[in-house]
């Protein structure tokens, strides 16, 4: 009877501890979940944050490379507006240029037409002796 008894204490004694051991594992494993669960918590954040941290930098990056395009267009505008103000301009000194040439050429001719005008008028008095 008596080692019926501590059989079965020893029983109860190592279902106690089983249940024990049980609970512990249980919590263990509920602690190393946690962990996990804590763990990929701050990595999901930490990406999160990362992935802001580039799109801002893209919004920079897409930011001055517009600027940079519209600075380029408005030099470019810029120097086509010279060019056309340049080319405008010789265009007009050039048509000044041959406006005169014109008129020095058109005085010379006259000039030319008037003295062989003379020159005619007075070869023609002196062969007749006359005034024309």
């Amino acid at each position: 009877l008596k080692a019926s008894k501590a059989t079965t204490k020893a029983t109860a004694a190592a279902t106690q501890v089983n249940l024990l051991l049980s609970k512990m594992a249980q919590g263990d494993i509920q602690n190393k979940a946690q962990e996990v669960k804590n763990a990929a918590s701050e990595k999901a954040t930490e990406l999160g944050n990362k992935a802001s941290e580039t799109a801002e930098q893209a919004k920079h990056t897409a930011q001055e490379k517009k600027e940079q395009a519209s600075n380029k267009m408005q030099e470019m505008s810029n120097d086509a507006s010279s060019t056309g103000q340049q080319k405008s301009n010789e265009a007009g000194s050039t048509l000044e240029s041959a406006k005169n040439t014109v008129a020095e050429n058109f005085e010379a001719a006259k000039n030319t037409v008037s003295e062989k005008a003379t020159e005619a008028a007075n070869f023609v008095k002196e062969k007749t002796g006359m005034d024309q």
